[in-house]
């Protein structure tokens, strides 16, 4: 079966399916109604995407992704053709590319390989719990500073109307006196106008980052529907996420290990398109 089926198996509800009528089971339930329901959702919306393999224009999921450990340089794709119609992708090593293979112990790796190791760490986001916590962390970090700008922002324009409205108010009173003072009123109005559109902004601004700071248990929750969507994404879309979360892959030939440096605002905006995705 499937990992598509999988999904749709309303097994997971605690259900049974027979003669197309579907039944209440003695089993429990492996996830919640709701739960299922975004799934499902989330797979029409995407059924037309399919493709387990990613791919770019080129077929280079990694390209400017991918470094050599012990030579510190890029990795770069490429292929060899050993039957009719049968492309064998590779990634080497750009030093032993140039300068010889006998100058890398990394040379070259299978590209199929390390893509879909790749591919695994990275639909396993939503359950590194460690992963989980430090996006959380990091993104009310950054959510906390922005609302502390903002609102100093807020209290400036604040004061600035209220000195614009104050010396507006005795320039009305001056205007009849010396016609002068319209040329400056008009500045001024300009000014508190200006002044006005901003606070408003600034209002919209707090009110969308108060809604939209990341909880800690919504974005675990919205995080583990990641890994059974990934299927029902298009390639293109598969490496556009690849490129979102993570910074840099690194290849050690000597002792045939990979690390990935995942980007951290990548996965806070990840967990954000899944919240909006289960709105």
């Amino acid at each position: 079966m499937t990992l598509l089926a999988l999904l749709k198996n309303v097994l997971y509800l605690g259900k049974l399916t027979c003669g197309g009528e579907c039944y209440d089971g003695e089993h429990p339930a492996i996830v919640d109604a709701e739960t299922f329901r975004r799934v499902q959702a989330m797979l029409c919306r995407n059924r037309q995407a399919g493709g387990a393999e990613v791919r770019n224009g080129f077929g280079a999921l990694l390209k400017g992704l991918l470094r050599c450990v012990p030579c510190g340089c890029s990795m770069v794709h490429t292929f060899t053709t050993r039957k009719p119609n049968k492309r064998y992708r590779y990634y080497v090593c750009l030093h032993a590319q140039k300068r010889g293979w006998h100058t890398c112990p990394s040379k070259a790796i299978p590209a199929r390989e390390i893509e879909q190791f790749v591919i695994d760490q990275v639909r396993a986001i939503g359950r590194d719990q460690n992963l989980v916590a430090e996006t959380i962390r990091e993104a009310q970090v950054l959510g906390s500073k922005k609302t502390e700008d903002l609102k100093a922002e807020q209290k400036a324009l604040e004061r600035q109307l209220e000195r614009d409205s104050s010396a507006l108010r005795e320039l009305v009173k001056q205007v009849a006196r010396d016609p002068r003072a319209a040329d400056e009123m008009a500045d001024l109005q300009y000014r508190i106008r200006t002044a006005e559109q901003r606070a408003t902004q600034v209002r919209e601004e707090l009110i969308a980052l108060g809604r939209d700071l990341l909880d800690e248990n919504e974005t675990a929750r919205v995080l583990k529907l990641f890994d059974p969507i990934w299927d029902s994404l298009a390639p293109r879309e598969q490496a556009r996420v690849i490129r979102l979360v993570v910074e840099q892959v690194n290849y050690d030939g000597r002792t045939g290990t990979v690390s990935i440096t995942f980007h951290q605002t990548g996965i806070r905006t990840l967990a954000e398109g899944l919240k909006d995705e289960c709105a």
